[in-house]
């Protein structure tokens, strides 16, 4: 009997919503400031590694000789590697605030000044340290995260007016305040933080904790005076 499959179209309930965040040493209830990828990556790769690990020593003759010893450590967290760019326009997704260079550049200054206040706490003697987190509303994917070797910013001759970016993150560990499953048909009103309990778990993932970052008051306003 012939058989004949059909495909169903899946409608994307789901946001595709990119955000980082920075945290504050002991700061549960809110982020330091959050930088949202005003377009979505154009190439985003998670690469865990398996941890195991093996070794063959002598064996009987019904193995061949030989006996494999597995040591199994699972996986480990994932190396991210994000790619794209923030175009040149203004975007919906910042209030229409920011051109593409100037997002591009703030995003630039966001990284810069994790790595300073991380400094300026080893410095004083401090151990507690700001965390970065990465956020991918679409794949739900929350996890802290480190910079690792080259953080690339670009433009090319064919395109002048597009900025580029490649950044590559160590997953340190999955992000414990989103723990919580997110559905697809209430992912918004996660991310949005309407519900009063997801508000109170992590209010600035909102759009307007991202809007306090760029005002002229926020942590990174220095930013936006030099463009």
């Amino acid at each position: 009997m012939p058989q004949s499959f059909n495909t169903i179209a899946v409608q994307p309930y789901a946001p595709v919503l990119y955000q980082l965040g920075m945290r504050a040493p002991d700061s549960f209830l809110s982020e330091f400031a959050t930088y949202t990828f005003p377009l979505s990556p154009s190439s985003i790769r998670y690469e865990p590694s398996s941890a195991s690990s093996f070794g063959d020593v002598h064996g009987p003759a019904q193995t061949r000789g030989v006996t494999r010893y597995v040591d199994r450590f699972g996986l480990t967290p994932p190396m991210i590697t994000i790619e794209g760019t923030t175009g040149w326009d203004r975007h919906q997704s910042d209030g229409y605030i920011l051109t593409g260079l100037q997002s591009i550049q703030l995003l630039q200054q966001f990284l810069a000044q994790y790595a300073t206040l991380n400094e300026t706490q080893l410095q004083s003697g401090n151990p507690q340290l700001y965390t970065l987190e990465f956020s991918d509303y679409f794949l739900n994917q929350f996890w802290v995260v480190e910079p690792i070797g080259p953080q690339v910013v670009r433009q090319s001759a064919d395109k002048p007016t597009l900025v580029y970016y490649r950044f590559r993150w160590a997953a340190v560990a999955p992000l414990g305040l989103l723990d919580f499953a997110i559905g697809e048909a209430d992912a918004l009103l996660q991310v949005f933080g309407t519900p009063a309990a997801a508000a109170a778990v992590n209010a600035a993932t909102t759009l307007g904790a991202m809007l306090v970052a760029y005002s002229p008051a926020g942590p990174v306003s220095s930013v936006l005076g030099a463009v």
